[in-house]
Order: structure tokens, then sequence, then C-alpha cells
């Protein structure tokens, strides 16, 4: 081997070194910013689309309490019943969502062979804070309907109105696509129609509606689960 090669040898080894060592330090420079890219793609509430979920409801509506001079044969609606909710919802953003949801609550009345129920149905608005946490508050309002039905032997009888709803509520991930769902609600309502359907001791029913117009309200507390697509 000549004496220059003897001299170059040295010098394409440090050459070797030194682009290794430039390797190592864009790699160490470029791993915070991937880790914070795993860190964005795995925050909680980042899933958008649809969701489905199921809620057990306490129904607290402002029945009128039987007085004194009540008459016996006369019905009167538990204040507080119990039921279940469902409702389809979807997620915009980790901060916005709509939802659809119906509920039905069961409520004993004044007469052992009369049953009630109290229902509703909204179109509802969410806005979640701190969208990318396990535990996310969130506030929501909403338009709908609501229905105060019994049923009897004889007859069966409905009260409907127009309906607003505001509440809050927490969602909290159990895993990825599972979450705990808890809020409070008020309804307000506006009772806008009765109908009364009798039936006749010869056959057939008779049915009678009446324009009626009457505020009302209800506070319910719903728990459950709900399962983000």
């Amino acid at each position: 081997m000549s004496r220059m090669q003897k001299e170059a040898a040295p010098i394409q080894s440090v050459d070797v070194h030194v682009i290794a060592a430039l390797a190592l330090l864009a790699l160490a420079a470029s791993a915070p910013g991937a880790a914070s890219a795993a860190a964005a793609d795995e925050a909680w509430g980042a899933e958008r689309g649809f969701a489905l979920g199921l809620q057990l409801q306490t129904d607290v509506i402002g029945a009128e309490d039987p007085g004194p001079n009540a008459a016996p044969d006369q019905l009167f609606i538990e204040e507080t019943g119990h039921g279940a909710t469902v409702h389809v919802g979807y997620t915009f953003t980790p901060a916005f969502a709509l939802r659809w949801s119906l509920g039905v609550a069961g409520h004993g009345t004044s007469r052992d062979a009369v049953e009630a129920y109290h229902s509703s149905s909204m179109l509802e608005a969410h806005w979640r804070f701190l969208p990318h946490e396990r535990a996310r508050p969130y506030l929501f309002g909403g338009l709908g309907g609501a229905v105060i039905e019994t049923d009897a032997e004889l007859y069966d009888s409905e009260i409907r109105g127009g309906a607003a709803v505001l509440g809050l509520g927490l969602l909290y991930n159990l895993t990825r696509h599972l979450l705990l769902d808890a809020q409070g609600r008020l309804d307000f309502i506006n009772w806008n129609e009765a109908q009364l359907q009798l039936e006749l001791p010869q056959g057939g029913t008779l049915e009678l509606a009446a324009p009626v117009e009457d505020d009302g309200g209800a506070l319910k507390f719903q728990v459950g689960v709900a399962w983000q697509f």
C-alpha cells in the first residue's frame, strides 16, 4: 500500500464516524415530535362519527298531590318514576356533537288498575369541555316533544306538548370506544293537546280531543353507557 493510501485511511474513518454521529443527533431531534404526534393520536375523545347509548333514568314530574277533598275515583300520578333512555348521536369534533334521544318512564297512580307513562323525544346539541381528557363535562340543549299517557281498563288518555331541554353531563372513557355517560336535565313543557279514547260497552271506541294550555316540567337524572363507533 502506498503512503498516500495509508494517510487516506484515517480520514475515511473519521468521515464515517461524523456521519454516524450526525444521524444519531437527527434521530434524537425528531423523537419528541414523533412522540407528540403519537400522543395526539391517542388523545381521549378523538373519535368522530356515530354513537349509540342506553341510560337508566329517574324522572320527576310536577304532579298534583291528592288533596283532603279529592274524590276517591279521581286519578293522580305519582311524582317520581323510573325508566330508560336510548340515544343515537354523531360526533363532529371532540368538542361538539348532536344527539337524538327517546326516553320513557313509568309512574304509579292513585288507582291500582291505571298505569301512567311519561315519554319524551329530543334533538340535542352537546358542547364538550376538556375535549382530549378522559373525563369530559358537557352542556346541552335541545327541542322536541313530551307525552303523558294513562292506560286504564276502559279508557286511555294522553296529553301532549312541545318541549325544550337544558342540562349538563359527564363523559368518561372506560375504553377508547366505551364511555360512561351521566347527566342531569330539565325539560320545559308546554302542554297543548289532550286526547281520550273510550271503550264503548256495545263495542268500538270513542275518541275525543281538545286543546289545552298549560305549562309543566320534568327533572331527570340519567346514567348509562355509550359506544362511540
